[in-house]
């Protein structure tokens, strides 16, 4: 899109500066005198003339294609426009279509999930199994992400979660998810979140 906008600055700027003062120029007085004789001078003269009216007429026949390609470019531009508009509200559709409540009962279950699945492996991997969690699904078991498809307390990926141990679970599910979230950083660490 950025060649486009580009192009068209391009073609406006030059439509300003050079072709538009001469489109505007008022025609040459056309005299309808009846010429006998001609000086070799004045032949070359009207030779030269009849070239620069052509010359000028191919400019003008120039111009006129460049603003007929701008307008065409403008109005496909638009279009673009208007169908990221649509896409950005059907996003903003299915995203108010997946914001959950929070998880019942509140935060202190969910914390005490993720506090029975990471306290084996220490007080640091508790706190970072907080952080994450709260990063990836702000403590809702069931909240899925409609664009990759992740699902639940951690944000499984379906191909994640069938190498885990809680495969047979539900992704829903919050004590398999926190769970199996706990095997995957004790055997993997934590690099397989995108949140950090």
């Amino acid at each position: 899109m950025l060649p486009l906008l580009r192009a068209v600055i391009v073609w406006t700027v030059l439509l300003a500066t050079v072709m538009l003062p001469r489109v505007d120029a008022p025609a040459p007085p056309t005299a309808s005198v009846a010429v006998t004789q001609l000086s070799v001078y004045d032949r070359q003269s009207v030779v030269r003339q009849t070239r620069a009216l052509r010359a000028q007429a191919a400019e003008d026949a120039q111009v006129q294609a460049w603003a007929q390609e701008l307008q065409q470019g403008m109005a496909e531009y638009q279009a673009q426009l208007k169908a990221l508009a649509v896409a950005k509200a059907e996003t903003a559709r299915i995203a108010a279509l997946n914001n959950h409540p929070p998880p019942q009962p509140p935060l202190a279950y969910i914390g005490k999930i993720i506090t029975d699945a990471f306290s084996p492996l220490g007080q640091a991997a508790v706190v970072w199994a907080m952080r994450i969690a709260y990063c990836e699904s702000r403590y809702h078991p069931n909240s899925v992400n409609t664009d990759s498809g992740a699902t639940g307390l951690f944000q499984f990926m379906a191909g994640t979660w069938g190498g885990t141990p809680w495969a047979s679970k539900s992704r829903l599910d919050p004590v398999a998810n926190a769970q199996a979230a706990a095997w995957l950083y004790s055997h993997y660490g934590p690099g397989r979140w995108s949140c950090k």
